[in-house]
């Protein structure tokens, strides 16, 4: 089911703003597959979900890349070695507010993305945020890498 996550405030400017995207809470599949009480998975999840693998074939791939059961995994490294993932940074910029999953989804309305904030991965797919968790609209994007076109993907 699609949600709305919005929320406001004041501005640099002192000025009121406004921010809001769509999100769906998924567990990419987790529940049903074979590793059910799986925890600290978010780049499992984002991953499954931006290459509409199931969560044990994602599982797979990122254990083979060395990630363990449960604990962090370094996949920024990992994820921008691959050849159909095309990386975009966020760079913070003085008196800017910082990209975040609202301003992102209005930007990048088609397409799928892993977006890495400070610990969490999720996954935008055609301008929604789909997560386990729901994510402050103003939470800061620091790396997004979008997944190229189908005939160069895995």
């Amino acid at each position: 089911m699609v949600q709305i996550c919005s929320m406001s405030g004041v501005g640099f400017d002192g000025k009121p703003y406004g921010l809001s995207y769509l999100w769906i809470r998924t567990d990419a599949g987790r529940a049903q597959g074979t590793r059910p009480r799986q925890r600290n998975d978010c780049t499992v999840r984002a991953l499954a979900l931006a290459l509409d693998l199931s969560y044990d074939e994602a599982y797979d791939t990122l254990k083979i890349a060395g990630r363990i059961a449960s604990r962090g995994f370094h996949f920024s490294e990992w994820i921008s070695a691959q050849p159909w993932a095309s990386k975009m940074s966020f760079p913070a910029v003085k008196g800017e507010r910082r990209m975040n999953p609202a301003t992102f989804t209005k930007q990048y309305p088609s397409g799928r993305f892993i977006c890495k904030t400070s610990k969490d991965v999720f996954c935008v797919i055609e301008g929604v945020v789909y997560d386990e968790f729901e994510n402050r609209p103003d939470r800061c994007i620091y790396t997004t890498w979008r997944k190229a076109a189908p005939a160069s993907c895995p």
